[in-house]
């Protein structure tokens, strides 16, 4: 029997999500059998706050990576700010969006299922499987706010004050596990769309067979499918209708070769191909270090150019003593993420460079300028590292980020004050935690 585990696999095959935009405020409850290849399904989900749909997938993934970059703490607990999370999450920081924010929060943490698996043993002429009742988020506090007359009503979120988030324990341990990454976050911020960002993470968790390869064509009966992706089973032209307008967007941003309707109504079948399939050996060398074979398939399919290079990085990396939380969870952030994961490990200096370095006179390490990249970037980066004797919180890293060529030489030359005087005035400029 699999390990109790909650990740994106999990809450896909639990049809946690539904893949429509909208759905009904009496959406709270909900109870769906349903079979892909061999394996039958009974979700039982409730959800005192509603259903989670439409954007909720994109806030959860939000902070998920934000709760890996903040070193996946003890607790499981991270402090955000609403607008670091709508960034984050490639949602606007405007108009209602701290609302419905406050909304798609409360609905994460609101929803609980039980899921049955199971499948026919020909040995024991029986069926077998397993059974979870799983959450996702198990504190949220926010400071919020609502109207002179209707003070329970629209409530909104403080975009000054920072929400905490508790995550349950096996959720936090599937992010530290890399478990989260199995999604392509880059395909997800090119779909534009709400329902195809939905349907590619029902499609991507249904491609993965019993042994944990990706399957290169997957074929699913129409009626189990659109109960699997929480569309609304009164139509069948409607139900066809949100799928066929989610597969263009998959279709143009190159994830899927095909997608075919076969048969008249609930009754027919969807056949979906994929453009890319994953390198067998690559994927073997993450599986040797520990990665999972689902997301090790999806890395050697999604960015087969970056494993061994990043894997060369780590190596390296390794070997002057850098100690990560999870190995596998850095191999798998690395290949995700290389712009900025690349910048908390040690990059040790060549042979060359230490045969020509001068000697120089010891000078405490508060006022000291390090060797600097000419990258007024990297050299703010690195100085701001000196001057707090840590790297930037991940709170101030996005803040950095977001800054215009200007800004940043406004921080670098902050950065060059004596400790005393920087400080203060980096966090002015950053108007973050640092």
């Amino acid at each position: 029997m699999d390990p109790l585990r909650i990740n994106e696999l999990d809450m896909t095959l639990a049809g946690i999500f539904s893949v429509q935009k909208v759905l009904p405020n009496e959406s709270t409850s909900w109870t769906v059998d349903y079979a892909i290849g061999n394996t039958l399904y009974r979700i039982e989900g409730h959800a005192n706050n509603g259903r989670p749909h439409g954007t909720d997938s994109d806030v959860l993934l939000a902070l998920q990576t934000m709760f890996f970059r903040a070193g996946c703490p003890l607790g499981d607990r991270i402090e955000v700010k609403p607008t670091d999370i709508l960034r984050m999450a490639g949602l606007d920081v405007g108009g209602r969006s701290y609302v419905r924010l406050r909304e798609a929060l409360l609905r994460l943490a609101g929803v609980r299922w039980s899921m049955v698996r199971t499948s026919w043993n020909e040995t024991d002429q029986r069926h077998t499987g397993a059974t979870s009742v799983v959450g996702i988020i198990s504190e949220l506090r926010l400071v919020d706010s609502g109207g002179a007359r209707q003070p329970f009503e629209h409530r909104q979120l403080d975009e000054r004050l920072p929400i905490e988030v508790i995550f349950s324990p096996t959720f936090a341990d599937a992010i530290r596990a890399g478990l989260y990454q199995i999604l392509d976050a880059e395909l997800l911020a090119r779909l534009k769309q709400a329902p195809a960002r939905s349907l590619y993470r029902v499609i991507q968790a249904h491609r993965i067979q019993a042994d944990g390869s990706l399957a290169a064509e997957l074929t699913v009966p129409m009626k189990d499918w659109v109960r699997a992706c929480g569309i609304d089973e009164t139509r069948a032209d409607n139900a066809r209708r949100v799928l066929t307008l989610a597969h263009e967007h998959l279709q143009e941003q190159g994830y899927l070769k095909g997608a075919a309707f076969t048969g008249r109504g609930f009754s027919g079948t969807v056949t979906y191909q994929f453009v890319s399939a994953p390198q067998p050996e690559l994927a073997e060398l993450l599986i040797a270090r520990g990665v999972t074979r689902p997301v090790a398939e999806s890395l050697a399919s999604d960015h087969p150019e970056r494993v061994e290079p990043v894997l060369r990085k780590i190596d390296v990396a390794l070997t002057t003593g850098w100690k990560p939380r999870s190995l596998p969870a850095s191999i798998v952030d690395g290949i995700r993420h290389p712009e900025k994961w690349t910048q908390g490990i040690p990059q040790p200096r060549t042979s060359a460079q230490k045969a020509v370095a001068p000697k120089r006179k010891a000078t405490p390490i508060s006022d000291a300028a390090p060797d600097l990249d000419t990258n007024p970037r990297t050299m703010a980066l690195t100085l701001i590292k000196v001057r707090l004797g840590r790297p930037l919180s991940p709170m101030g890293l996005m803040a950095f980020e977001d800054l215009t060529d200007q800004q940043v030489h406004a921080v670098l030359a902050a950065a060059r004050r004596p400790a005393a005087e920087a400080l203060p005035l980096l966090q002015s400029l950053l108007n973050a935690p640092l």
